[in-house]
């Protein structure tokens, strides 16, 4: 058999074992409900491990939490480093150098947006972490499923933490934004409290996405990274409530870029995130 054939047929095979786990591991149905978690919220509204200091391997993937950690805070923080990984590319991984407050034990979130080639499909992954975990796998047009959300009943003011984006010009584009091609790449940090009643299933492959004006949507922050940085800067996101509602989920999301739903970026863009604190 043909060399070339040999490793294709090899990736393929590697792809394939990893995402039939993770559908073992998650299943189609089996998304958090609201009132769900309990240790993975603290009782003055914090996340755990919202530091991002705490990270392990779990049936071979990184993961953001301890060994020791409980089902419900395994839930608090997930990425897409289950498939992208096969492709020795994960995209959120654990930085012990580049933290915003040093100290034993300490560490920070590094998001890579990477090219993943596979056979003869190449897919842009942008590098990203969120509240939630990943779903369902559809191979037919390499996309993956996101269950956005963990429940949560607090109303932050604000979200601080502290970043620094080292991003390149995109040079992967696709519909509707390849007018982006050339442009300096984007990343960005935002925050949904949202009255679902269930996490909300992301699918790339239905253009199936969180719309913020959504009436399930109580509070909304976003801000956005357009410029490279000389090192950590302190960031505060202002959560803008539309009524007074309780809300039953929070959604955090991070990416190293922006459009990266839209398999849209610049290979090698970084983002460095560090030391995330509700504001009350």
């Amino acid at each position: 058999m043909r060399k070339d054939i040999l490793l294709a047929a090899l990736f393929l095979t590697t792809l394939l074992t990893s995402c039939s786990k993770l559908d073992e591991l998650f299943g189609k149905d089996d998304r958090l409900r609201a009132g769900s978690a309990s240790t993975a919220v603290t009782d003055d509204g914090q996340l755990y491990n919202m530091s991002f200091d705490e990270w392990c391997y779990d049936n071979g993937d990184i993961v953001c939490y301890d060994s020791l950690a409980t089902d419900d805070q395994k839930k608090v923080w997930g990425s897409a480093n289950a498939s992208t990984a096969s492709f020795n590319k994960p995209t959120c991984v654990p930085d012990s150098v580049m933290v915003a407050v040093e100290g034993k034990g300490k560490n920070a979130v590094k998001l890579k947006t990477q090219l993943i080639n596979a056979l003869v499909v190449k897919k842009l992954a942008a590098g990203s972490i969120f509240t939630g975990s990943m779903g369902s796998t559809n191979y037919t047009k390499m996309t993956a499923t996101l269950n956005w959300g963990i429940p949560f009943s607090f109303r932050p003011k604000a979200l601080e933490g502290y970043a620094c984006y080292l991003p390149k010009n995109i040079n992967i584009v696709n519909s509707p934004y390849e007018d982006r091609k050339g442009t300096l790449d984007n990343g960005h940090v935002f925050v949904l409290l949202t009255d679902w009643d269930r996490q909300f299933t992301v699918d790339p492959a239905k253009d199936q996405f969180v719309d913020p004006d959504d009436e399930h949507v109580i509070g909304y922050g976003k801000v956005t990274f357009d410029r490279t940085m000389d090192g950590y800067e302190k960031f505060r996101i202002n959560i803008d409530y539309r009524d007074d509602r309780t809300p039953k989920f929070v959604v955090i999301v991070a990416s190293s870029s922006a459009l990266g739903d839209y398999f849209t970026g610049g290979e090698g863009s970084t983002l460095f995130l560090d030391e995330f604190k509700f504001i009350y």
